[in-house]
């Protein structure tokens, strides 16, 4: 899970977005490609916070469809 702050909802999602490709690329060392693939299919984002000027949007994947990947290779 990645979380974004920002004054819009898209730019916290944004944040939470480029969080996750991050440790994408980190610790499963997913190329880009592979880790536009992944979000593109597994990523699900939450409203957590409209209030006030701040707005928090977590983005959430489950990490075994990862371990399936790898037992695939």
């Amino acid at each position: 899970m990645t979380q974004g702050q920002a004054g819009s909802l898209g730019d916290a999602q944004r944040q939470a977005t480029c969080g996750m490709v991050q440790w994408l690329q980190q610790d499963p060392r997913l190329s880009f490609s592979e880790s536009a693939q992944v979000l593109g299919r597994a990523v699900k984002y939450s409203v957590a916070n409209l209030a006030g000027r701040s707005s928090v949007g977590p983005g959430k994947m489950d990490k075994a469809l990862l371990t399936q990947r790898w037992k695939q290779d």
